[in-house]
């Protein structure tokens, strides 16, 4: 009987969903073809639903802009394309790692109790979460709707609503609750502030990846939405008062008071299941930041999008790394000799290296935004036609879920040939 070699991602967001698709499409076929073993590739995630977290700002404030249905994907429908000889998803959350075993375990949603796999190759693709459930789903999917259902009631009652972050999400969300509380502005105007709204930024300007200019232009845009911004102001503690209103202290120990707070700024990676001594200061997964690898987890391990130390949590580093994390690990397994299960595969390594130059595009509002890449400045129309539409769903999001972004090979080179 010939041995079963698992391939296992685990994680099904932007990251996991292409490394799942590119492995069936494109590196599979060869290995099925050498007939030296069988293969399957696993995918383990704790929701079968894909939520696109690109497009949650404007669903959290109204689904009435823009419904949650259309940024989530049913994941059994899109992976019904593969055969299950070939393919196995599982809906369970990853629970411990044993690089001496080679092993995974997990535990499923219908039970308590910790499975195991063995892998052959295994992609860490388990990603990051947001403080604020509205804007990530790292469990089954009503929790997200529910948290979706109770920010939309939040923006369309409050009086008053405190958002802290300066990064594209606070942007984005305070530019969508300003314009659906205080309409659009005019041409010679600005909207009418029927709601105090407050964007509270530790940073000195909004969006600190891009040029100060960027900044005060969004700045400008929010105001014309009725949005205040608070600079230089980082958040200490905040609890709840007695009428129910959230009360924010500031580290100068300034108060402020709201009726609903929205904590949008940064990303918790989701790594509290993996071993300490492989992850970083950050609680991110220590992975070469030239090969996708994780060196120090034994042969065949890797890990892809936010949980990656080489990631600073943006789609563009992903972008960056996904052909190299490809090639190296069709060589990888083209290459396996199981009487040197740990040697260097044959071939040279396809390297990557995540552009200091970070772009961004941030929609505020229905009219436009603001936006740089590569250093050049995004026109305020640009912004609203590439992202500002629709979120970017039609374009990454769907294209995502079902597999037609990884339509296309990275072919290797003669140098980087493991044949």
């Amino acid at each position: 009987m010939a041995e079963q070699r698992n391939i296992v991602i685990l994680g099904a967001s932007a990251a996991g969903l292409q490394a799942t698709h590119y492995i069936l499409k494109h590196i599979l076929p060869g290995l099925k073809a050498k007939k030296d073993a069988k293969y399957h590739v696993y995918c383990i995630a704790p929701s079968p639903h894909y939520y696109f977290r690109i497009a949650s700002p404007r669903v959290a404030t109204s689904t009435t802009l823009m419904a949650a249905k259309d940024i989530i994907f049913d994941l059994h429908e899109q992976f019904k394309q593969y055969s299950p000889n070939d393919f196995t998803f599982i809906e369970a959350s990853a629970s411990g790692l044993s690089t001496s075993g080679r092993t995974v375990s997990y535990r499923s949603n219908k039970g308590s109790q910790e499975e195991y796999i063995t892998y052959h190759a295994l992609i860490v693709a388990t990603g990051s979460k947001t403080y604020f459930p509205a804007f990530s789903s790292n469990t089954p999917i009503q929790e997200t709707l529910d948290a979706i259902a109770s920010t939309n009631e939040k923006v369309k009652s409050a009086k008053s609503i405190i958002i802290v972050g300066g990064g594209p999400t606070a942007v984005e969300f305070a530019g969508e609750v300003g314009e659906h509380r205080n309409g659009k502005p005019g041409w010679f105007k600005n909207s009418e502030r029927k709601v105090k709204t407050t964007l509270v930024t530790a940073d000195k300007q909004l969006l600190p990846t891009l040029s100060a200019s960027a900044g005060k232009k969004a700045e400008k845009k929010l105001n014309a939405l009725g949005v205040d911004v608070l600079y230089n102001s980082r958040v200490s503690n905040a609890s709840t008062a007695k009428d129910g209103r959230t009360v924010v202290t500031l580290g100068s120990g300034a108060t402020l008071e709201a009726d609903f707070y929205v904590p949008a700024y940064g990303v918790e990676p989701n790594s509290s299941w993996l071993p300490k001594e492989l992850l970083n200061e950050k609680a991110k997964l220590i992975t070469n930041e030239t090969t996708s690898r994780v060196d120090i987890a034994g042969p065949r391990v890797y890990a892809f999008g936010d949980i990656a130390s080489y990631s600073r949590n943006h789609i563009w580093d992903m972008l960056a790394a996904l052909p190299a994390l490809t090639v190296n690990i069709k060589r990888d397994l083209l290459s396996y000799d199981t009487h040197m299960p740990d040697a260097k595969p044959k071939g040279k390594d396809r390297l990557f290296k995540i552009d200091a130059q970070v772009g961004m595009i941030a929609p505020i509002g229905s009219g436009g935004g603001v936006g740089e890449v590569k250093g050049w400045t995004i026109p305020s129309f640009f912004v609203w036609l590439i992202k500002g539409r629709d979120y970017m769903v039609g374009m990454s999001g769907k294209p995502i879920a079902t597999g037609d972004g990884m339509k296309k090979e990275f072919k290797w080179t003669a140098e980087e040939s493991a044949i």
